[in-house]
């Protein structure tokens, strides 16, 4: 239950950097979670195409790194992405 609500919070995060950034495709994105955390490439790529369709594309790559961070908390390291036309 834990790791949903952390996928949900890095989710959250990537629309809103995204949206303040005018990025409309991310095409990889690094990640860093505490080490207790079950967030992994796999479960978050999984996220991210169910909740942020429109936001990834086909060839989705994510790094997830391992920190010294509090419990449920995570920080966007790296984003790559296509700027969205006007």
């Amino acid at each position: 239950m834990h790791d949903t609500i952390l996928l949900n919070k890095i989710s959250q995060g990537l629309s809103e950097c995204c949206k303040t950034q005018k990025i409309s495709k991310i095409n990889e994105l690094t990640v860093a979670v505490n080490k207790k955390s079950h967030v992994n490439s796999e479960n978050l790529t999984d996220y991210l195409k169910n909740y942020n369709k429109a936001l990834v594309s086909s060839s989705l790559k994510i790094k997830v790194e391992i920190e010294d961070l509090p419990d449920q908390t995570a920080m966007i390291r790296r984003l790559e992405g296509e700027v969205a036309e006007n």
